[in-house]
């Protein structure tokens, strides 16, 4: 819906100007209305429109208008310490939602107080209000806005910035336009306010509204413009008119050119030539990546795999709102393919983390094991806490990644409960906690896999120990392998030949000189089985060595 904040309140249902009573020629009065704050709210509706809807010129008139009504009154001056907005001193009330945008584009902007003269042409107010919708050059004092007005002549609208040297007289007024008064709170006025009336075009104040609308030229010309850029000014321009381009486009479906202005600002912000624009770039990357932009933008990366890398920085970009998108994608993707490239990506972006912690407890077991796939990765220590009662999980496939994630993230904690696994009554378990021993690779690991070999009872755990153990490849572990590949030494060993097959394959895995010279020996082995197997291990292991 057109006009609307994101939480679903209209901006245009609150403090609208009162109407036209015709019967007397007076405007209708409403009592506890301060007609300043009307004026301030209307302004910020303009401010937010213009930010959030930019194609609905109906909407922006239609503050305007009630903008102009409110001013008749009396001149207003609109105040902010920090980001919370006064008019005529009076605190505009919580409950109007475009009061907090257009604070935070004050202090983009650097701006601290606006003084608006009870004639000020509506022309004026538009101008003024595009140019605060526009991104700021966020620490600059104000210097930038400075420039910008001063180059429009205004002569019913004033300006004080934080650069206090840029207009030193307004801003000795803050402390008297910025009073932390008593808030209104449940201010409200008729509904029959909410329509004014009587407001002529004769002074062809809505042609001013033409220029809002979306660019003809493509992306790619736009960005061919910027790069000729020389002024900060035009690059500005052309990044708004960037941003009006993406946000039509997303609404049309076309998420790839709402992708290519992201990735777009998102490369030059990183350029050297456009070190002194980079703020511009950055505030349009802000107005653009909201909750569904980044879910479309997110969801080109299994198909538009030419932009992966530039799809990739924009999503690092935007922190955890991106990962936040893709995990959501992921978890709602039904095609294993999609999935796989999400969860390649995500470990690179860094982010995301409670949301993968929150999903540990889902019904879903391959949601909980996706995300504990990618904590384990990402070696989150503090994931630790919730991972470690998993591994009594119903579902094998969830304790298995359970368990190596608690080995990827590497505490002392985590390892001891993955090795206690190796005691447990489940020869499945067991085997799962060999298979996860094994991604540590060190000594640790190497010690506790040749006791439980020592003592374990059922084969096809004894398989996963070895190929755990050639996985590791220390040279304790390959030591242990060789010794349980040799022929029989004593009468009473017990040692079947199906186990000293499983040896020489994890001998194979190893590929360490020891285990080569060893599998060069058993080629000659006495045992068929033995001998090919030995065999085709040489063979892969010099295969691989060559590659």
């Amino acid at each position: 819906m057109s006009g609307t904040t994101p939480s679903g309140t209209s901006p245009r249902r609150c403090h609208q100007a009162p109407p036209i009573d015709h019967r007397r020629g007076r405007r209708l009065r409403f009592p506890h209305v301060n007609q300043a704050t009307v004026f301030a709210c209307q302004y910020a509706r303009l401010v937010w429109l213009l930010l959030n809807d930019a194609r609905n010129i109906e909407e922006q008139k239609d503050a305007l208008r009630a903008a102009r009504t409110a001013l008749a009154d009396g001149s207003v001056t609109i105040a902010r310490r920090m980001r919370r907005l006064f008019a005529n001193g009076e605190a505009l009330p919580d409950t109007f939602a475009a009061a907090p945008e257009l604070g935070a584009q004050l202090v983009a902007h650097g701006v601290r107080v606006i003084a608006i003269d009870a004639g000020a042409p509506p022309a004026e107010m538009l101008a003024t209000a595009r140019l605060l919708a526009a991104n700021g050059a966020a620490g600059d004092g104000g210097r930038d806005a400075h420039a910008k007005l001063s180059a429009m002549k205004n002569t019913g609208m004033k300006f004080a910035f934080e650069d206090e040297s840029l207009a030193p007289a307004l801003n000795d007024m803050l402390d008297k336009v910025a009073k932390p008064l008593t808030v209104p709170t449940g201010l409200r006025v008729p509904d029959e306010a909410l329509s004014p009336v009587g407001v002529t075009d004769e002074s062809g104040m809505w042609q001013h509204f033409k220029a809002a609308s979306v660019p003809d030229e493509d992306a790619q010309a736009l960005f061919a413009r910027i790069d000729k850029c020389r002024t900060t000014a035009e690059v500005a321009r052309l990044v708004d008119d960037l941003s009006m381009l993406a946000e039509q486009a997303a609404r049309d479906g076309k998420s790839h050119v709402l992708a290519i202005v992201c990735c777009g600002f998102a490369r030059r912000e990183t350029m050297a030539e456009h070190t002194r624009n980079r703020p511009t770039f950055a505030g349009g990357l802000r107005r653009l990546l909201r909750g569904p932009h980044l879910r479309a933008i997110a969801k080109l990366l299994p198909r538009k795999r030419e932009m992966a890398e530039d799809l990739e920085l924009v999503l690092r970009r935007s922190g955890e709102d991106g990962a936040d998108a893709m995990i959501e994608l992921m978890a709602e993707e039904p095609l294993a393919t999609d999935r796989r490239v999400f969860l390649e990506t995500l470990p690179r972006l860094q982010a995301g983390i409670p949301t993968l912690v929150h999903m540990l407890g889902d019904a879903r077991w391959f949601v909980v094991r996706n995300a504990a796939d990618l904590l384990g990765e990402m070696r989150v220590t503090s994931a630790e806490t919730a991972l470690l009662p998993l591994l009594q999980h119903a579902d094998e496939r969830v304790r298995r990644s359970i368990a190596n994630a608690l080995i990827n993230i590497g505490s002392t904690s985590g390892f001891r409960a993955v090795c206690d696994m190796l005691d447990a009554d489940s020869p499945k378990t067991r085997a799962q906690a060999a298979a996860a021993l094994a991604s540590s690779r060190d000594e640790r690991s190497t010690v506790e896999l040749r006791n439980a070999l020592e003592e374990e009872p059922d084969t096809e755990v004894q398989y996963a120990l070895l190929a755990a153990l050639g996985k590791i490849a220390t040279a304790a572990a390959v030591d242990q392998l060789i010794r349980a590949a040799e022929p029989k030494r004593r009468l009473l060993e017990r040692k079947s030949t199906a186990f000293r097959v499983a040896a020489v394959e994890a001998l194979g895995e190893a590929r360490t000189p020891a285990a080569l010279a060893a599998l060069a020996l058993l080629r000659e082995d006495k045992e068929r089985e033995v001998r090919d197997a030995a065999t085709l291990a040489y063979q892969h292991a010099n295969r691989v060595a060559s590659e």
